[in-house]
C-alpha cells in the first residue's frame, strides 16, 4: 500500500516537473527560502528581485503538551501523521491522540489493516469543528463502536506517554498498553525562518494573516494554504492559490469563505457545508433520510449513514447539507452549488439525475423534506 502510495506522489511530481511547470516556462529552485525583502526571496546563496511573493510552505502537525511525548518521538513509539506514511509495519495496536479528520481516517485505516484501535478525544464528540454534532456522534457510536469495534474515548486526555514501557497513561486514570502512539491533533503553520517579522508581514496565531484576495498586510506578498491557518484543506489552498495568482496579475480575485464543504474520508465518508439547525426550529426545514433506500448503497453493501438537508422555511432555499455515507465526499460538493446560487427545494426536485447513484441521495432528502419522497413509507 505504502509502495503505491509512493509511486503515485512520484508520478504526480514527475507530471507538474517536467511535464507542466516547463511548458509554462516555470523555474524551479530547490534550498530553504526566506525573505529578503518585501521583493526579493533569498534561496541559499541566491537572491531573487520579484514584484509579487507567493507565501505557500504548508504546515507541520501539532505537537500537544504531554508529559513524556518528546522522549517517545525520539524513540519512535510516539508518531505523526507525517511518520504514519513511512511505517515498515503495520502495529498490533495503536492509540491515536484526538478525534478530527486526521485521527479517524487513520483509525479507520488501521482498523481495516489489523491494528487494534483505541481514540482518545479530548472534546464531548468525534470531529468537533465539525458544526452538525450529529455527526461525530453517529461515527462514534454506530460506525467506530458498533461496526468496527474501535475503542472510542471522549472527555479524555492523554496525561503522560511512556515509551519504555510502551504505556499510555489517561485523564480517567487507566493506563493503556499499546505499541504505537498516534499524534493527530491538528496541523500548525510552517512560518519559522521565513524572516516574516524582520520584513513586516503580519503573522497572528503562527498564520500569516491574509484577507479575501489572499493578501497579506503588504499588498505585493499573497499566502495560500496552510500557512494561512484558514480551515487547512486542499480544496481552499488551490482556490486561494488561484486567487492570488490572478490579483497579482493584476485581477480583483477573491475566494469565499463562507461555504466551505469540510470532508472526513473515513469509511462512511462524512461531508458537511452550510447552516446547522435542529428539527425544532422555526425558522427552518430539517429533513434526515436514511440512506438504506438508495439501490446503489444497497449494491455496494453500503446501506448505512444518512443525508441531512436544511432549507429556509419561508423561501424554501436549501442553506445546509450534512451527510454520513457513501460518496459523501462528492455529494457535497452538488449541495456547494444549490446553496450558491439559491436554489430551492422545489426546483431541485425537478432536476432529472442518472439512476441509480449514490447522488440521487441528494435530491431524494429533498423530496422527502417537501413530503413527495415515495421510497419510505408514509409519515
Amino acid at each position: 500500500m505504502f509502495k503505491a502510495k509512493d509511486q503515485l506522489i512520484n508520478q504526480i511530481n514527475a507530471w507538474y516537473m517536467f511535464r507542466v511547470f516547463p511548458s509554462w516556462g516555470i523555474k524551479v529552485l530547490f534550498g530553504e527560502a526566506r525573505l529578503a525583502s518585501s521583493s526579493s526571496v533569498k534561496v541559499g546563496d541566491s537572491v531573487i528581485e520579484t514584484k509579487n511573493i507567493l507565501i505557500a510552505t504548508g504546515s507541520k502537525p501539532k505537537i500537544p503538551v504531554i508529559k513524556g511525548i518528546e522522549q517517545g518521538l525520539k524513540r519512535g513509539f510516539v508518531i505523526t501523521s507525517d511518520e504514519f506514511f513511512s511505517l515498515d509495519s503495520i502495529p498490533e495496536s495503536i492509540l491515536i491522540v484526538g478525534g478530527g479528520a486526521i485521527g479517524v481516517e487513520l483509525g479507520t485505516l488501521l482498523h481495516k489493516l489489523g491494528s487494534r484501535v483505541i481514540i482518545v478525544e479530548v472534546m464531548d464528540r468525534l470531529l468537533p469543528t465539525f458544526p452538525d454534532p450529529e455527526l461525530g456522534d453517529y461515527l462514534a457510536n454506530r460506525i467506530m463502536r458498533e461496526m468496527y469495534g474501535i475503542d472510542v474515548r471522549v472527555k479524555t486526555s492523554v496525561t503522560e506517554v511512556d515509551p519504555d514501557n510502551k504505556l499510555v497513561r489517561l485523564s480517567s486514570g487507566e493506563t493503556v498498553k499499546v505499541d504505537k502512539v498516534l499524534v493527530a491533533v491538528g496541523r500548525v503553520p510552517n512560518t519559522e525562518g521565513l524572516n516574516l517579522e524582520d520584513v513586516g508581514v503580519e503573522v497572528k496565531n503562527g498564520a500569516v494573516v491574509v484577507d479575501n484576495h489572499a493578501r497579506t498586510n503588504i499588498p505585493n506578498i499573497y499566502a495560500a494554504g496552510d500557512v494561512t491557518g484558514k480551515y487547512m484543506l486542499a480544496s481552499v489552498a488551490k482556490v486561494q492559490g488561484i486567487v492570488a495568482a490572478e490579483n497579482a496579475a493584476g485581477l480583483n480575485s477573491r475566494i469565499d469563505y463562507d461555504l466551505i464543504p469540510m470532508v472526513v474520508f473515513s469509511d462512511p465518508e462524512v461531508a458537511s457545508v452550510g447552516a446547522v439547525a435542529s428539527k425544532d426550529d422555526p425558522r427552518y426545514i430539517v429533513t434526515k433520510m436514511p440512506n438504506a433506500i438508495n439501490y446503489r448503497a444497497i449494491a455496494y453493501n453500503k446501506p448505512y449513514g444518512w443525508t441531512k438537508i436544511v432549507a429556509d422555511r419561508a423561501s424554501k432555499r436549501i442553506v445546509g447539507f450534512h451527510m454520513a455515507g457513501p460518496w459523501a465526499s462528492e455529494i457535497v460538493n452538488m449541495a456547494v452549488i444549490a446553496i450558491k446560487k439559491g436554489l430551492t427545494l422545489d426546483e431541485m426536485k425537478e432536476l432529472v439525475f442518472s439512476h441509480p447513484v449514490f447522488t440521487e441521495l441528494f435530491i431524494d432528502a429533498m423530496e422527502l423534506a417537501i413530503g413527495s419522497n415515495v421510497y419510505l413509507p408514509k409519515r
